[in-house]
């Protein structure tokens, strides 16, 4: 059962015995959650918000990370290792 207005769509969906709900299809395809994406709810009083979390996607970080030219994997791996060593004396400090 659903209602449409203007700009309001409310529809039902059961609640599975593992806490499982469906998104109606109008509703995913309203927020443009496909298989796979995330949705996140937040409690409004009685009542939840449900948003589409938009997470980027794997070709959006194309780039991100750039070498500086003549530096390979060796220098990465060790650039990690020194991060790491960093991150583990400043936990050791606290």
């Amino acid at each position: 059962m659903y209602y449409l207005w203007k700009y309001y769509v409310m529809q039902t969906s059961n609640v599975t015995q593992k806490g499982q709900i469906t998104v109606p299809s109008e509703i995913r395809h309203a927020l443009g959650i496909r298989p796979g994406g995330k949705v996140q709810f937040t409690r409004k009083g009685r009542g939840v918000l449900v948003e589409a979390v938009d997470e980027p996607s794997v070709d959006s970080l194309f780039g991100v990370l750039q070498m500086p030219k003549g530096r390979g994997v060796a220098d990465l791996d060790g650039a990690i290792e020194a991060a790491k060593s960093k991150r583990a004396a400043a936990l050791r400090r606290k």
